[in-house]
């Protein structure tokens, strides 16, 4: 992996007052904070989830902290009215479990002349799941260049641009209306209950249809999956508002969640569903070749029932279905 570096960040990684392994992780962590960092928003401040850091290296708050010291990278502060004093302004840590939001850093180095390095992270290669996709890459004659990206994790390769093509016909098992029930299992995690929204789902009817239906959209389903992602995903604006008042408990939600950057919350479904189809399923899918396509994963035809099976007792909350690989329509 490509990173810039700048000499005083390099100066001050030497001069830590730790052994070798620590350096050489300081080194890994900067790396990390560098690839996220292209997600800042206008005065530079970017995302990044403490599960994220923990998988580069456990201790990481050590070195988060010195960088810190060092004036390297500073975190973001949320100002806050003191109670007790209304003249008085505390300024806190900004970041929420319960709704996904993460730390915010920003870099307080100048990049302009800053030197680039290669930094081997030594991640990807060290679990299940790298290794059985690229032994499959490789199956079907594509070049096994795999990485995840840092805005939802999830993963890319060469087969993704033209699956529909170089599959077609192949076995797919693909999760049906993932992101809009992940949603819905999150916010139920979470306590939070919009009835016409919950309703979809504990009626086991398909949230794009229903949406599609109600709001008597044009072009029927794929609107429906057009206007989901806007409101997910967009800065507040959508081209049909009426889903704000279909669905006025989750359109609350979302804006709390963009309340600091309005890519927040497709991030967070992002990091959701990457978790479950490439952290859990394909770290234990039981079977020798599998080729995940986000929300989907692609199989020779005589492991289609077995695995089926096995997703559907694995996660009884989501919905699967088993069909084969088509061309995309026009």
């Amino acid at each position: 992996m490509k990173v810039k570096i700048t000499q005083q960040a390099k100066q001050a990684i030497n001069d830590m007052p730790f052994n070798t392994t620590v350096k050489k992780n300081a080194i890994k962590i900067w790396a990390g904070l560098y690839m996220k960092s292209f997600l800042k928003n206008s005065v530079g401040y970017f995302p990044v989830p403490s599960t994220y850091l923990q998988s580069i290296n456990k201790r990481y708050s050590t070195i988060i902290n010195y960088f810190i010291e060092k004036e390297l990278i500073k975190v973001f502060l949320k100002p806050n009215i003191d109670e007790n004093d209304i003249f008085n302004t505390i300024y806190t840590k900004s970041y929420n479990v319960d709704k996904g939001i993460c730390m915010k850093y920003k870099f307080l180095v100048d990049f302009t002349n800053a030197e680039e390095i290669e930094v081997d992270m030594l991640t990807n290669r060290q679990t299940k799941w790298y290794s059985l996709l690229e032994n499959s890459l490789l199956e079907t004659g594509y070049e096994p260049n795999i990485t995840r990206d840092n805005y939802g994790r999830r993963c890319f390769h060469p087969a993704i641009k033209e699956y529909r093509t170089d599959f077609r016909g192949w076995t797919v098992i693909d999760s049906v209306c993932s992101q809009p029930r992940l949603l819905y299992l999150y916010l139920k995690d979470k306590g939070i209950k919009d009835e016409s929204f919950n309703d979809i789902f504990e009626n086991n009817k398909d949230f794009y249809k229903e949406v599609a239906y109600t709001l008597d959209l044009e072009n029927g389903r794929n609107d429906a999956k057009d206007l989901f992602m806007e409101w997910v995903n967009g800065n507040g604006y959508v081209k049909n508002y009426k889903i704000h008042m279909l669905f006025p408990i989750v359109s609350k939600f979302l804006k709390s969640i963009k309340s600091n950057n309005y890519k927040d919350s497709g991030s967070l479904l992002q990091r959701i569903e990457s978790k479950i189809w490439i952290d859990d399923i394909m770290n234990h899918i039981p079977v020798d070749f599998a080729i995940p396509i986000h929300d989907a994963v692609i199989l020779k035809d005589e492991d289609g029932d077995r695995v089926l099976t096995w997703l559907k007792n694995k996660y009884p909350d989501l919905r699967f279905e088993k069909g084969i690989v088509k061309p995309k329509k026009i």
